[in-house]
């Protein structure tokens, strides 16, 4: 009577361990699905900040040396101001700002697509030892 208690409860919990990892599988799937969606919505995202970083940094860029040009004339001219010489130091801290910025989203953007490789990489392993 006992070894048939326990061959039933053996049974019972291979059965619970089944369902458990059928369950699980569905929820690892499904997290998946959620990261690949997250990952491209974010890409998508960072690659419209990118775009418009781009063409603020453009614009600085041109606006600084232009600023940068008229303060040289006037220095080697020597009416220069104090204040002009200050806003082009700020303009070109601006700037340097921007292009930091732009940095990171294109590192941001290298770092997800390399993320994607790699999980798709994995995928494609995993589908290839079914």
């Amino acid at each position: 009577m006992k070894k048939i208690v326990i061959i039933l409860a053996a049974a019972l919990c291979l059965m619970s361990c089944e369902s458990k990892h059928a369950r699980l599988q569905k929820e690892i799937k499904a997290r998946r699905v959620a990261l690949k969606h997250h990952q491209d919505s974010a890409l998508q995202a960072s690659q419209k900040d990118v775009e418009e970083l781009d063409k603020e940094l453009q614009r600085v860029n041109a606006e600084y040396s232009r600023m940068k040009s008229a303060a040289e004339a006037a220095h080697a001219a020597g009416t220069a101001t104090a204040e002009q010489l200050t806003r082009v130091t700020q303009m070109r801290m601006h700037r340097d700002s921007l292009q930091v910025q732009f940095d990171v989203m294109c590192a941001k953007i290298r770092y997800i697509n390399k993320r994607k490789q790699q999980m798709d990489s994995v995928e494609h392993l995993r589908d290839a030892g079914k």
